[in-house]
């Protein structure tokens, strides 16, 4: 039974898919949020997001013979098929596949796809393989949050460590003599966010003029976060001939608009809207009472027992409160958000990779961007208002085809939410609800019970009892 209302609920559905995995990282042992947390044994400044550029990129377990590597076929770089080969890379996703011909001529870009289909190498790999060897940075990409920064800059190292390519991540709230250091030790890519790019490049410490290439990566997010100028000032400043790629999972006329201004007769890369939510992703939705979902969460947890989730709320203070009654209930969980300070973000987002605790409660603004293997479940427990925060949230998981599960937790009051998110998608989200789980306490369809008719009401006075009058 499918609809786009909770109301449309009323009978039973089918019950949830039994998964494999165990309720691990259960109680407090796996909590390094509230208390400042453990670190795994490394300092500081080992745990921060730029250590993570520190690593060494020479991780080869997933290594591939190179014959066995299709992007060959496109006549790369010996260098860049043997560093794909390194990193796995066996096949182009549909993205890679589409964007890399027009790419690869030096065309612009418009790329549709949501993240995990394997967009940043569709746009690393034409940069690379067409770098030119003038001095300075020749790559820009431009992104909506630190972590996604980070990664971007690691996949670059990786990318183009047999090239002797250096990238790495600028972003603020990180040291700006780090930064400085790096900028002045020959790197050829530099993954930013807007205000950190555009404080450089007031300071002239990073110049926009004549790149190889400038991306803008998520750039709905973008917009979203209230980066509309600074994505201007940013694509004004890079004057010269450039090649510019523009991604995101959601193109609206913002995102084309700034297309039109700023580049030139680009390729469109669309996937059709159906795959903006991967076909590999089981999709349900739960009505529920408001009052009920944290019972609904843990009767969920309790029966396809995730090995990864995340579990996304609309607000800091409702993943605060979330990550506290989940550990009171014993499972291992912790909350990221903006208000957090961004050590303390960086210790949960590590901790959530390795493993420490299984359930990450996280709003869309934290958890954008981030780059997180074999994540099972991604569970709404709060609708979000923007259509195309759905489509970003279950992006999570299911990366690069792997199967996975998004359950979506609808109130009566969200109805209007979920319509929107059906009518995006181009998809209606199945209606699942466990038969023997109270989801609604009292049906507002149902018809109100008749009061019972009471006798008259007496007070006690001096003079007696007497009836009461009604108030007029």
């Amino acid at each position: 039974m499918t609809g786009s209302h909770p109301s449309r609920a009323r009978s039973p559905g089918r019950r949830g898919n039994h998964r494999g995995g165990g309720r691990s990282g259960g109680g407090r042992s796996g909590r390094p949020g509230r208390s400042g947390g453990r670190s795994s044994g490394r300092d500081d400044a080992d745990d921060g997001l730029a250590a993570a550029l520190q690593e060494s990129p020479d991780d080869d377990s997933k290594a591939i013979p190179i014959a066995e590597c299709a992007f060959g076929e496109y006549e790369l770089k010996p260098e860049l098929v043997q560093a794909l080969a390194s990193c796995g890379y066996r096949t182009p996703s549909e993205i890679q596949a589409r964007t890399l011909p027009f790419a690869l001529e030096g065309r612009d870009i418009i790329g549709q796809a949501k993240t995990g289909t394997g967009k940043t190498a569709a746009f690393l790999v034409p940069l690379l393989q067409n770098l030119s060897d003038r001095p300075g940075p020749r790559v820009v990409v431009v992104v909506p949050t630190r972590e996604l920064s980070v990664q971007v800059a690691k996949e670059a190292q990786r990318l183009g460590r047999f090239l002797g390519v250096r990238a790495t991540a600028i972003y603020g709230g990180d040291s700006m003599k780090r930064q400085l250091a790096e900028l002045n030790a020959g790197l050829k890519v530099i993954a930013a966010t807007p205000g950190r790019l555009l404080d450089h490049v007031g300071r002239g410490t990073i110049s926009l003029r004549d790149l190889d290439g400038v991306v803008l990566d998520e750039a709905d997010r973008m917009f979203d976060l209230g980066f509309r100028e600074d994505m201007a000032r940013i694509l004004g400043a890079a004057q010269g001939r450039r090649q510019t790629m523009l991604f995101s999972a959601t193109l609206g006329d913002d995102v084309l608009g700034l297309a039109a201004r700023y580049m030139s007769d680009p390729a469109r890369v669309f996937l059709a809207p159906d795959k903006l939510t991967v076909e590999s992703v089981h999709q349900t939705c739960f009505p529920i009472d408001k009052e009920r979902k944290l019972l609904l969460l843990i009767e969920l947890l309790r029966r396809e027992k995730p090995e990864r989730s995340i579990i996304f709320t609309r607000t800091k203070h409702g993943a605060d409160r979330l990550a506290e009654n989940l550990q009171k209930a014993g499972w291992g969980a912790n909350e990221i958000h903006s208000g957090l300070p961004q050590k303390k973000r960086e210790r949960i987002l590590l901790g959530f990779r390795e493993g420490e605790f299984p359930f990450l409660v996280a709003t869309d603004v934290a958890a954008r961007g981030l780059d997180i293997d074999d994540v099972t479940h991604v569970i709404n427990f709060d609708v979000p208002e923007n259509a195309e925060d759905y489509v970003h949230r279950v992006g999570r998981t299911a990366r690069m085809g792997k199967q996975g599960r998004a359950a979506t937790f609808v109130t009566p009051d969200d109805g209007i939410f979920l319509t929107a998110i059906e009518k995006l998608i181009n998809k209606e989200v199945p209606i699942e609800i466990f038969e023997d789980f109270v989801h609604v306490v009292v049906d507002p369809s149902a018809p109100a019970e008749e009061k019972k008719p009471t006798g008259p009401q007496y007070r006690r006075t001096m003079h007696g009892f007497v009836r009461a009058r009604r108030k007029r």
